[in-house]
């Protein structure tokens, strides 16, 4: 994708200030079936590079590709939560259902992967009443390991802070410029940086030391079909972690019949399959995710 390329569509307003954009299809007409895509942190629409090749493939397949805008978008997951994430989440899930009456699967990329896991295990609703179909996991990282790798020094420190200000009270307040620096640009509050960096906090869902009993109370209780694909050369992975090995364990805490046969590794695959990844990673990944989409 370049950064002068357009592309035909139909932009919806699914809630109070929420938008979600729908790719066109090659017929113009839209299908029944819905692929709700959701971002990592600090993406919004178009950021992630692979987006208009993935809504191409499953057109061809039957399904229209819907990418998600929520209050977390962009710069706004700095003051957000994986709760409110997933509360915006349903009212998409909840409009497309009502509105084509198809099957919906929710895909998250990166930080993305944490809300639809989130979805999946601790959204009240979404485990009683959604009418979502499947998960998918692109890009599965861990925040407080990428944390450790990026400012090892520094971690602790930053941590301890967060903690004695959510501990006094301001865990809704913004913490100083230093932490926005050091982890995307962006302001954040203290509640959401012990989120995403603490041990087993709201956020840490794909750490490598969380232990098989605690996955069992996460990839243990999805309900609905499960597509893991965890990028080959994540940079924000540290090269300590064995990333097959990894993704076993998520498989051995999941029921029978839920894990997809198509998950594993994208080889050579960068964190969203952009700049520096091998050239047949994303077309790879594209290919599972489609092939699993025509398997529901």
């Amino acid at each position: 994708m370049t950064s002068n390329s357009a592309f035909n569509g139909t932009l919806h307003a699914y809630s109070t200030k929420l938008a979600a954009f729908e790719f066109g299809t090659s017929t113009g007409t839209p299908h029944k079936d819905i692929l709700l895509f959701i971002g990592g942190l600090g993406d919004g629409l178009l950021t992630v590079p692979y987006i208009p090749q993935l809504a191409a493939s499953i057109d061809s397949s039957g399904w229209s590709l819907v990418q998600l805008l929520i209050s977390s978008s962009y710069r706004g997951w700095g003051a957000g939560d994986l709760a409110r994430d997933a509360s915006e989440i349903e009212e998409a899930v909840s409009y497309f259902s009502k509105l084509r009456g198809g099957k919906v699967v929710l895909m998250g990329h990166s930080t993305g992967c944490q809300d639809t896991i989130y979805y999946l295990t601790r959204h009240a609703t979404s485990l009683d009443n959604s009418k979502l179909t499947a998960g998918i996991l692109q890009a599965p990282v861990s925040d407080r390991e990428a944390m450790l790798h990026l400012f090892p020094d520094q971690y602790s420190e930053l941590l301890e802070y967060a903690v004695s200000e959510a501990n006094s009270g301001r865990g809704q307040e913004f913490l100083p410029k230093k932490y926005s620096d050091l982890f995307f640009s962006t302001p954040i509050t203290a509640n959401r940086w012990i989120s995403l960096a603490k041990h087993l906090g709201d956020d840490d869902f794909f750490s490598s030391d969380i232990e098989s009993n605690i996955l069992k109370t996460t990839f243990g209780i999805i309900r609905v079909p499960l597509l893991v694909l965890y990028s080959g050369s994540d940079e924000f992975v540290p090269g300590t972690i064995d990333k097959e090995q990894l993704i076993s364990r998520w498989k051995a805490a999941t029921s029978e019949g839920i894990w997809s046969s198509l998950s594993g590794v994208i080889r050579g695959g960068k964190h969203n399959l952009g700049q520096g990844s091998d050239p047949d990673a994303a077309g790879n990944a594209i290919s599972k995710v489609s092939e699993f989409l025509r398997g529901l």
